[in-house]
Protein backbone atom coordinates (compact mmCIF):
# COMPACT_ATOMS: atom_id res chain seq x y z
CA UNK A 1 0.00 0.00 0.00
CA UNK A 2 1.35 3.44 -0.87
CA UNK A 3 0.36 5.59 2.08
CA UNK A 4 2.02 8.90 1.33
CA UNK A 5 3.83 10.34 -1.61
CA UNK A 6 7.29 8.82 -1.63
CA UNK A 7 6.74 6.19 1.05
CA UNK A 8 5.71 2.56 0.96
CA UNK A 9 4.07 1.20 4.11
CA UNK A 10 3.25 -2.44 4.66
CA UNK A 11 1.66 -4.65 7.28
CA UNK A 12 1.39 -8.42 7.45
CA UNK A 13 -0.53 -10.12 10.27
CA UNK A 14 -1.70 -13.58 11.21
CA UNK A 15 -3.60 -15.24 14.02
CA UNK A 16 -1.11 -18.08 14.42
CA UNK A 17 0.74 -19.31 17.49
CA UNK A 18 2.94 -16.19 17.84
CA UNK A 19 6.16 -16.17 19.86
CA UNK A 20 7.58 -14.68 23.03
CA UNK A 21 9.37 -11.36 22.82
CA UNK A 22 12.95 -11.17 23.97
CA UNK A 23 16.35 -12.33 22.82
CA UNK A 24 16.04 -14.32 19.62
CA UNK A 25 17.52 -17.77 19.45
CA UNK A 26 18.37 -19.54 16.23
CA UNK A 27 17.89 -17.81 12.89
CA UNK A 28 18.44 -14.23 11.90
CA UNK A 29 15.43 -13.68 9.62
CA UNK A 30 13.83 -10.76 11.47
CA UNK A 31 17.20 -9.12 12.08
CA UNK A 32 18.09 -9.55 8.41
CA UNK A 33 14.81 -7.95 7.25
CA UNK A 34 15.28 -5.06 9.67
CA UNK A 35 18.90 -4.52 8.63
CA UNK A 36 18.01 -4.52 4.92
CA UNK A 37 15.25 -1.95 5.39
CA UNK A 38 17.48 0.22 7.59
CA UNK A 39 20.19 0.17 4.92
CA UNK A 40 17.82 2.02 2.56
CA UNK A 41 16.26 4.31 5.17
CA UNK A 42 13.31 2.13 6.20
CA UNK A 43 12.14 0.62 9.47
CA UNK A 44 10.60 -2.66 10.58
CA UNK A 45 8.48 -3.47 13.65
CA UNK A 46 7.48 -6.94 14.79
CA UNK A 47 4.82 -7.51 17.45
CA UNK A 48 3.99 -11.00 18.67
CA UNK A 49 2.49 -12.71 21.70
CA UNK A 50 2.29 -16.46 22.27
CA UNK A 51 -1.16 -17.69 21.28
CA UNK A 52 -2.16 -14.36 19.70
CA UNK A 53 -0.38 -14.24 16.34
CA UNK A 54 2.20 -11.92 14.85
CA UNK A 55 2.15 -8.53 13.13
CA UNK A 56 5.01 -7.21 10.97
CA UNK A 57 4.88 -3.56 9.93
CA UNK A 58 7.34 -1.38 8.11
CA UNK A 59 7.97 1.55 5.85
CA UNK A 60 10.39 2.32 3.08
CA UNK A 61 11.08 5.74 1.55
CA UNK A 62 10.78 5.69 -2.22
CA UNK A 63 12.31 9.07 -2.98
CA UNK A 64 15.92 8.34 -2.03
Amino acid sequence: MLSREGELRFEIADDGCGFAAGPRNGGSGITGMSDRLAAVGGELWVESTPGEGTRVRGHLPLDR
